[in-house]
Protein backbone atom coordinates (compact mmCIF):
# COMPACT_ATOMS: atom_id res chain seq x y z
CA UNK A 1 0.00 0.00 0.00
CA UNK A 2 1.07 3.39 -0.52
CA UNK A 3 0.76 6.33 1.69
CA UNK A 4 0.71 9.78 1.25
CA UNK A 5 1.43 12.40 4.25
CA UNK A 6 1.39 16.07 4.20
CA UNK A 7 2.56 18.70 6.46
CA UNK A 8 4.43 21.56 5.00
CA UNK A 9 3.72 23.52 7.82
CA UNK A 10 6.70 24.87 10.35
CA UNK A 11 9.59 22.38 11.87
CA UNK A 12 8.30 21.78 15.28
CA UNK A 13 4.78 20.57 13.30
CA UNK A 14 6.68 18.38 10.88
CA UNK A 15 8.52 16.50 13.58
CA UNK A 16 5.48 16.11 15.59
CA UNK A 17 4.31 14.57 12.56
CA UNK A 18 7.00 11.73 12.47
CA UNK A 19 4.63 9.61 15.07
CA UNK A 20 2.05 8.96 12.67
CA UNK A 21 4.63 8.15 9.93
CA UNK A 22 6.11 5.68 12.40
CA UNK A 23 2.37 3.91 13.10
CA UNK A 24 1.96 3.59 9.84
CA UNK A 25 5.11 1.44 9.13
CA UNK A 26 4.40 -0.34 12.10
CA UNK A 27 1.09 -1.26 10.70
CA UNK A 28 1.01 -1.68 7.09
CA UNK A 29 4.01 -3.99 6.81
CA UNK A 30 5.50 -3.18 3.39
CA UNK A 31 3.93 0.18 2.74
CA UNK A 32 5.49 2.75 0.77
CA UNK A 33 5.63 6.11 2.50
CA UNK A 34 5.88 9.51 0.58
CA UNK A 35 5.90 12.66 2.86
CA UNK A 36 5.62 15.96 1.20
CA UNK A 37 7.33 18.75 3.47
CA UNK A 38 8.93 22.08 2.94
CA UNK A 39 12.29 21.74 1.34
CA UNK A 40 14.04 21.62 5.14
CA UNK A 41 12.51 17.94 5.23
CA UNK A 42 15.08 16.78 3.21
CA UNK A 43 17.68 17.38 5.25
CA UNK A 44 15.38 16.51 8.62
CA UNK A 45 14.74 13.14 7.45
CA UNK A 46 18.20 11.93 5.83
CA UNK A 47 18.89 8.91 7.25
CA UNK A 48 15.30 7.63 7.43
CA UNK A 49 15.18 5.12 4.42
CA UNK A 50 11.73 4.03 4.69
CA UNK A 51 10.34 7.28 4.21
CA UNK A 52 10.66 9.24 0.67
CA UNK A 53 10.58 13.07 0.87
CA UNK A 54 9.09 14.97 -1.74
CA UNK A 55 9.91 18.58 -1.17
CA UNK A 56 7.45 21.38 -1.66
CA UNK A 57 8.26 24.89 -1.62
CA UNK A 58 4.70 26.22 -2.32
CA UNK A 59 4.87 27.75 -5.85
CA UNK A 60 2.16 28.37 -8.34
CA UNK A 61 3.60 25.85 -10.86
CA UNK A 62 5.09 23.92 -8.74
CA UNK A 63 1.35 22.54 -7.17
CA UNK A 64 0.44 21.38 -11.04
CA UNK A 65 3.71 19.19 -10.81
CA UNK A 66 2.97 17.85 -7.47
CA UNK A 67 -0.56 16.57 -8.64
CA UNK A 68 1.38 13.92 -10.96
CA UNK A 69 3.91 12.78 -8.30
CA UNK A 70 1.71 12.21 -5.25
CA UNK A 71 -1.07 10.45 -7.51
CA UNK A 72 -0.09 7.23 -7.57
CA UNK A 73 -0.67 7.08 -3.85
CA UNK A 74 -3.71 4.72 -2.09
CA UNK A 75 -3.87 6.89 0.92
CA UNK A 76 -3.61 10.38 1.93
CA UNK A 77 -3.08 11.39 5.61
CA UNK A 78 -3.13 15.33 5.71
CA UNK A 79 -2.37 17.27 9.19
CA UNK A 80 -2.14 19.96 7.27
CA UNK A 81 -5.18 22.19 6.94
CA UNK A 82 -4.48 24.94 3.84
CA UNK A 83 -6.91 25.09 1.12
CA UNK A 84 -4.13 24.75 -1.24
CA UNK A 85 -3.38 21.68 0.15
CA UNK A 86 -6.66 19.99 -0.03
CA UNK A 87 -7.05 21.27 -3.34
CA UNK A 88 -3.98 19.40 -4.61
CA UNK A 89 -4.79 16.61 -2.69
CA UNK A 90 -8.17 15.89 -4.50
CA UNK A 91 -7.06 17.13 -7.75
CA UNK A 92 -4.15 14.12 -7.18
CA UNK A 93 -7.00 11.45 -7.92
CA UNK A 94 -5.92 9.55 -4.43
CA UNK A 95 -8.84 7.52 -4.07
CA UNK A 96 -8.78 7.37 0.01
CA UNK A 97 -8.28 11.23 1.36
CA UNK A 98 -8.14 11.56 5.16
CA UNK A 99 -8.42 15.09 6.62
CA UNK A 100 -9.51 17.36 9.04
CA UNK A 101 -13.28 19.21 9.45
CA UNK A 102 -11.28 22.36 10.00
CA UNK A 103 -9.53 22.04 7.03
CA UNK A 104 -10.03 25.12 4.57
CA UNK A 105 -11.81 23.18 2.29
CA UNK A 106 -13.36 19.58 3.91
CA UNK A 107 -14.78 18.47 0.90
CA UNK A 108 -11.61 17.60 -0.66
CA UNK A 109 -11.42 14.69 1.89
CA UNK A 110 -13.83 11.69 1.56
CA UNK A 111 -12.89 10.83 5.42
CA UNK A 112 -13.00 13.92 7.50
CA UNK A 113 -12.05 13.52 11.26
CA UNK A 114 -12.63 15.94 14.16
CA UNK A 115 -9.81 18.65 14.89
CA UNK A 116 -9.79 18.99 18.54
CA UNK A 117 -7.01 21.24 20.50
CA UNK A 118 -7.67 19.99 24.33
CA UNK A 119 -4.99 16.82 22.65
CA UNK A 120 -1.81 16.81 22.07
CA UNK A 121 -0.87 17.33 18.32
CA UNK A 122 0.70 14.01 18.16
CA UNK A 123 -2.37 12.09 19.08
CA UNK A 124 -4.14 14.66 16.70
CA UNK A 125 -2.34 13.64 13.72
CA UNK A 126 -2.99 9.93 14.97
CA UNK A 127 -6.29 10.55 14.62
CA UNK A 128 -5.98 10.77 11.28
CA UNK A 129 -5.91 6.90 11.29
CA UNK A 130 -9.20 6.09 12.89
CA UNK A 131 -10.89 5.81 9.53
CA UNK A 132 -8.49 2.68 8.93
CA UNK A 133 -9.29 1.29 12.39
CA UNK A 134 -5.69 1.44 13.38
CA UNK A 135 -5.33 1.08 17.46
CA UNK A 136 -1.64 0.19 17.51
CA UNK A 137 -0.22 3.50 17.99
CA UNK A 138 3.06 4.70 18.27
CA UNK A 139 3.18 8.22 20.46
CA UNK A 140 7.16 9.17 20.63
CA UNK A 141 8.23 11.36 17.87
CA UNK A 142 11.96 10.16 16.15
CA UNK A 143 14.09 12.21 13.97
CA UNK A 144 17.21 9.82 12.59
CA UNK A 145 20.62 10.88 14.06
CA UNK A 146 23.64 8.23 13.93
CA UNK A 147 26.19 8.41 16.88
CA UNK A 148 28.64 8.86 14.07
CA UNK A 149 27.12 12.37 13.08
CA UNK A 150 26.63 13.52 16.84
CA UNK A 151 30.00 12.90 17.64
CA UNK A 152 31.29 14.70 14.78
CA UNK A 153 29.10 17.90 15.14
CA UNK A 154 30.09 18.14 19.05
CA UNK A 155 33.49 17.49 18.58
CA UNK A 156 33.23 20.71 15.73
CA UNK A 157 31.94 23.00 18.42
CA UNK A 158 34.13 21.46 21.13
CA UNK A 159 31.34 19.69 22.95
CA UNK A 160 31.14 17.30 25.49
CA UNK A 161 27.91 15.08 25.51
CA UNK A 162 25.48 15.42 27.75
CA UNK A 163 27.98 18.52 29.79
CA UNK A 164 25.32 21.54 28.84
CA UNK A 165 22.09 22.56 28.41
CA UNK A 166 20.51 24.04 24.94
CA UNK A 167 18.74 27.45 25.58
CA UNK A 168 16.80 28.49 22.25
CA UNK A 169 14.78 31.72 23.26
CA UNK A 170 14.00 32.79 19.76
CA UNK A 171 10.81 32.12 17.52
CA UNK A 172 9.29 32.75 13.79
CA UNK A 173 6.54 34.12 16.42
CA UNK A 174 8.29 37.60 18.42
CA UNK A 175 4.71 36.89 20.74
CA UNK A 176 6.50 33.55 21.45
CA UNK A 177 9.29 35.35 22.80
CA UNK A 178 10.16 35.72 26.26
CA UNK A 179 11.64 38.39 27.59
CA UNK A 180 15.46 38.70 27.01
CA UNK A 181 16.45 39.98 30.69
CA UNK A 182 14.25 37.00 31.77
CA UNK A 183 16.64 34.36 29.71
CA UNK A 184 19.66 36.38 30.99
CA UNK A 185 18.57 35.54 34.64
CA UNK A 186 18.42 31.74 33.81
CA UNK A 187 21.30 31.90 31.68
CA UNK A 188 23.08 33.54 34.38
CA UNK A 189 21.86 31.13 37.30
CA UNK A 190 22.64 27.80 34.58
CA UNK A 191 25.84 28.60 34.08
CA UNK A 192 27.05 27.90 37.32
CA UNK A 193 25.89 24.89 37.37
CA UNK A 194 26.26 23.65 33.61
CA UNK A 195 27.73 24.75 30.25
CA UNK A 196 24.79 26.81 28.47
CA UNK A 197 24.96 26.39 24.82
CA UNK A 198 22.83 29.51 22.76
CA UNK A 199 21.02 28.33 19.26
CA UNK A 200 19.12 30.00 16.79
CA UNK A 201 19.46 31.42 13.40
CA UNK A 202 21.08 34.67 12.05
CA UNK A 203 18.17 36.64 12.23
CA UNK A 204 19.00 36.34 16.21
CA UNK A 205 21.93 37.81 16.60
CA UNK A 206 20.97 41.25 17.11
CA UNK A 207 19.44 40.11 20.17
CA UNK A 208 22.46 38.01 21.18
CA UNK A 209 24.31 41.30 21.56
CA UNK A 210 21.89 42.19 24.71
CA UNK A 211 23.04 38.83 26.43
CA UNK A 212 26.73 38.93 25.79
CA UNK A 213 28.97 40.34 28.60
CA UNK A 214 27.24 39.64 31.13
CA UNK A 215 26.38 35.82 30.83
CA UNK A 216 28.88 32.74 30.10
CA UNK A 217 27.52 30.86 27.16
CA UNK A 218 28.85 28.83 24.20
CA UNK A 219 26.93 30.94 20.95
CA UNK A 220 26.12 28.77 18.32
CA UNK A 221 23.09 30.98 17.08
CA UNK A 222 23.35 31.43 13.54
CA UNK A 223 26.39 28.94 12.72
CA UNK A 224 24.51 25.62 12.86
CA UNK A 225 22.59 24.05 9.92
CA UNK A 226 19.64 22.06 10.35
CA UNK A 227 21.72 18.57 11.11
CA UNK A 228 24.23 20.19 13.10
CA UNK A 229 21.21 21.91 14.96
CA UNK A 230 19.95 17.90 15.74
CA UNK A 231 23.17 16.84 16.51
CA UNK A 232 24.05 19.67 19.37
CA UNK A 233 20.58 18.95 20.93
CA UNK A 234 20.76 15.24 20.99
CA UNK A 235 23.82 15.72 22.56
CA UNK A 236 22.89 17.99 25.39
CA UNK A 237 21.31 17.29 28.85
CA UNK A 238 17.97 18.82 27.77
CA UNK A 239 16.37 22.21 25.68
CA UNK A 240 15.00 25.35 27.52
CA UNK A 241 13.29 27.26 24.38
CA UNK A 242 10.16 29.24 23.63
CA UNK A 243 6.98 27.47 22.16
CA UNK A 244 9.08 26.40 19.30
CA UNK A 245 10.73 23.44 17.32
CA UNK A 246 13.86 22.87 19.05
CA UNK A 247 11.57 21.66 21.94
CA UNK A 248 10.24 18.89 19.39
CA UNK A 249 13.46 18.24 18.35
CA UNK A 250 14.84 16.84 21.72
CA UNK A 251 11.65 14.91 22.40
CA UNK A 252 12.50 13.24 19.43
CA UNK A 253 15.84 12.18 19.85
CA UNK A 254 15.01 11.54 23.76
CA UNK A 255 16.42 14.44 25.28
CA UNK A 256 14.03 16.19 27.96
CA UNK A 257 12.70 19.94 27.10
CA UNK A 258 11.09 23.16 29.03
CA UNK A 259 8.65 25.25 26.94
CA UNK A 260 8.11 28.89 28.15
CA UNK A 261 4.76 29.85 27.68
CA UNK A 262 3.87 33.87 26.68
CA UNK A 263 1.24 34.47 24.22
CA UNK A 264 0.41 30.74 23.49
CA UNK A 265 -0.20 27.62 25.85
CA UNK A 266 0.16 24.31 26.45
CA UNK A 267 -3.69 23.73 26.17
CA UNK A 268 -3.13 23.76 22.30
CA UNK A 269 -1.26 20.40 22.57
CA UNK A 270 2.37 21.35 21.71
CA UNK A 271 4.12 21.12 24.92
CA UNK A 272 7.22 18.63 25.53
CA UNK A 273 6.23 14.95 26.46
CA UNK A 274 9.78 14.58 28.08
CA UNK A 275 10.46 17.52 30.26
CA UNK A 276 8.30 20.43 31.39
CA UNK A 277 6.84 23.76 30.74
CA UNK A 278 5.98 26.92 32.52
CA UNK A 279 2.48 28.35 31.59
CA UNK A 280 1.81 32.24 31.29
CA UNK A 281 0.07 33.52 34.43
CA UNK A 282 -1.05 36.68 31.89
CA UNK A 283 -4.98 36.82 32.66
CA UNK A 284 -4.69 37.82 28.47
CA UNK A 285 -2.50 34.85 27.40
CA UNK A 286 -2.98 32.41 25.46
CA UNK A 287 -3.90 34.26 21.90
CA UNK A 288 -3.46 31.61 19.52
CA UNK A 289 -0.95 28.82 18.43
CA UNK A 290 0.92 31.31 16.57
CA UNK A 291 -0.26 34.52 17.35
CA UNK A 292 0.84 37.43 14.99
CA UNK A 293 -0.02 40.43 16.83
CA UNK A 294 -0.97 41.07 20.66
CA UNK A 295 -4.94 42.10 21.45
CA UNK A 296 -4.78 44.14 24.12
CA UNK A 297 -1.05 46.45 22.97
CA UNK A 298 0.47 46.03 25.94
CA UNK A 299 2.75 43.00 25.57
CA UNK A 300 2.24 41.96 29.04
CA UNK A 301 2.95 38.25 28.47
CA UNK A 302 5.87 38.77 27.43
CA UNK A 303 7.56 40.02 30.65
CA UNK A 304 6.03 36.66 31.76
CA UNK A 305 6.53 34.14 33.65
CA UNK A 306 8.71 34.72 36.77
CA UNK A 307 12.67 33.91 36.41
CA UNK A 308 12.53 31.87 39.75
CA UNK A 309 9.95 29.78 38.68
CA UNK A 310 11.66 28.78 34.77
CA UNK A 311 14.82 28.07 36.80
CA UNK A 312 12.76 25.60 39.52
CA UNK A 313 11.17 23.97 36.41
CA UNK A 314 14.72 23.40 34.35
CA UNK A 315 16.66 22.26 37.92
CA UNK A 316 14.13 19.22 38.28
CA UNK A 317 13.64 18.80 34.86
CA UNK A 318 17.57 18.18 34.02
CA UNK A 319 18.57 17.51 37.63
CA UNK A 320 20.96 20.00 37.95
Amino acid sequence: MRFLIWQTAYLGDVVLTTPLIRTVLRNFPGAEVTFVGRPFCVDLFRGWDEVRVIPFSKGFLESFRMVKLIRRSDVALVPHRSLRTALIVLASGVPVRIGFDRSEFPPAFNFRVPHRWEVHEIDRNLSLLEPLKVSDLVREPFLPLSREEKEKVLKRFSLKEGSYVVVSPFSNFPLKEWHLEGWKEVMKRLSGKVEVVLTGVKEDLSKVKELEGEVRFVNLVGKTTLRDLIAVIGGSRGVIASDSSPVHIANALGVPAVTVYTATSPDYGFYPLKGGFVRNPTPCSPCSPNPKRCRTGTFECLRSPDPELVLKVCEETFQI
